[in-house]
């Protein structure tokens, strides 16, 4: 599957004394999705030891089962864990609700995707067009409107204050009259639908056309489709109103300002709790047949350059050899980064939140969703015995070592890949536990004798510490099991132009 990205352990059995599992008809406890939740647990509590992240918010939905947790504090140090009514700036994720309400219109027959957008704006904006070619509804909701900047000065200049802490609620102000007028002059030098330029102008001007096609305000509009979707305490443009739950964020360790999305918010203005998220992506599972839903998720738009799928404000559309059709998206405020990932035709769904967007903490987000999370819900019910064995390892090598090889051979309760056992190892090397990474890579070795590709990274564990004796051995026996393995012929060249150096 491809990431979605800015771009973005193990089986301790403990349990946490916030966890929360949602009551659905009353599901049965189901002791494997227990040891998957704890997996997700022992992940998320290992990465916050890395102390980029300040907290992470997660839900997890899988075959009719929910998992909600937290881990770690809003204000490092302050013991003060999020929960149920913290509310989190979901910033561009909103885009999705905004194409939905999109997607209900076209439907009902009220809005056409071919529509010229003129069509709905009162005054001459014979500008909107280029080579004869106009902007049209599928053009907003796919960023491809072929505007030479992808914001308007005023937008621009509000959207800079915001983010540097100056935007004053009671005296700056940027309206839907403002922008309209801006409108008149921003000029189109590229063929709508053509090229994709990501952008927030897009998503206001949909609002705008659906209070004129809806004959009803955009944030009563929203308010009601979030009631719809059972999301009660989920707030379109209210940050100030709800700033005493909203959750604070940090860049590194500076706490960043609140967000705020001029014009009707439509881009980024939602906040919202993770129970809340839960919800609807638990709707976006569970009703995937539904007309809307079906409509709101589907292809509108292939980014030329990287090949990426573009539908009513969702991206990262895609079909997956394993998990099928997938959607996802992701939203980023000033100090929080989020994502959700839906996956209908395997019935689950993620939400990760974070209350830090420095490149550390992000780092850190990708690697506990794509990296931790996913893989596990992706193959469940089997349970990801690297995973476990990572997880085991963090907490007592030795045990890491007898567990794996008494649980290797149950294939119907584990699977495992040798590529994660390797990739693990690098982790280990990558954060500098470069006798941990060896341990790892010597197991492996021992486990899977005739695998070149372990003694190679055994050999490289080696060589990163300087041991040249041992990585030399490593990386000939890499070479006498595969004779084509291109790395350690070079790391074999390495070592000798460094013994050559050295005498």
């Amino acid at each position: 599957m491809k990431q979605f990205r800015l771009v973005l352990i193990s089986l301790l059995i403990f349990s946490c004394n916030s966890k929360k599992r949602e009551n659905i008809s009353e599901v049965s406890v189901d002791n494997t999705f227990n040891n998957l939740t704890n997996l997700v647990d022992a992940f998320a509590e290992n990465i916050i030891k890395n102390g980029n992240a300040n907290s992470f918010a997660v839900a997890i939905y899988k075959d009719g089962e929910m998992y909600q947790n937290y881990y770690g504090e809003i204000d490092k140090g302050a013991n003060n864990k999020p929960d149920d009514s913290s509310l989190y700036e979901i910033a561009s994720i909103t885009k999705t609700f905004t194409g939905s309400l999109v997607a209900k219109s076209v439907l009902a027959g009220k809005i056409s995707l071919d529509d010229d957008i003129r069509k709905y704006l009162d005054g001459d904006y014979s500008n909107l067009e280029y080579e004869g070619q106009p902007i049209t509804i599928k053009h907003l909701l796919t960023h491809s409107m072929g505007l030479k900047n992808k914001l308007t000065k005023g937008f621009e200049a509000i959207r800079n204050k915001v983010t540097t802490g100056t935007y004053d609620y009671k005296t700056d102000s940027y309206t839907i009259d403002d922008l309209l007028d801006e409108l008149k002059n921003v000029e189109v030098n590229k063929k709508p639908g053509t090229v994709y330029a990501y952008n927030s102008l897009g998503p206001e001007l949909l609002a705008h056309i659906l209070e004129k096609v809806n004959k009803k305000l955009f944030k009563e509009q929203m308010n009601t489709f979030f009631k719809e979707l059972g999301m009660n305490d989920t707030y379109l443009d209210e940050s100030q109103k709800h700033k005493e739950r909203l959750v604070k964020g940090y860049k590194g360790e500076i706490e960043e300002p609140t967000d705020h999305d001029p014009v009707y918010g439509a881009a980024g203005g939602a906040i919202s709790t993770l129970p809340d998220m839960a919800k609807y992506m638990r709707y976006l599972i569970d009703n995937k047949n539904e007309t809307w839903v079906k409509e709101a998720s589907r292809v509108l738009f292939t980014d030329p350059e990287d090949d990426e799928q573009i539908g009513y404000l969702w991206q990262s559309i895609d079909i997956a050899e394993e998990e099928g059709y997938y959607y996802s998206k992701t939203g980023t405020s000033n100090r929080i980064q989020s994502g959700i990932l839906i996956c209908p035709d395997s019935n689950y769904g993620i939400i990760l939140m974070v209350n830090n967007t420095s490149d550390e903490a992000i780092r850190d987000w990708e690697l506990l969703f794509f990296r931790d999370i996913e893989p596990m819900v992706i193959k469940y019910p089997k349970l990801d015995l690297s995973s476990v064995f990572k997880t085991d390892f963090y907490e007592n090598p030795i045990k890491a070592y007898k567990n794996f090889r008494t649980l290797k051979s149950d294939t119907i309760t584990y699977h495992f890949e040798l590529r994660d056992l390797n990739n693990f190892g690098y982790d280990l090397l990558n954060e500098k536990e470069n006798q941990k990474s060896i341990e790892v890579f010597k197991f492996l070795t021992e486990e899977f004798p005739k695998n070149a590709n372990f003694y190679d990274s055994l050999g490289e564990a080696y060589f990163v510490k300087g041991d040249y004796q041992n990585a030399l051995i490593s990386f000939k026996k890499a070479l006498e099991l595969n004779p084509d393995m291109k790395t350690s012929k070079d790391y074999i060249k390495k070592i000798e132009d460094i013994i050559i150096e050295k005498s």
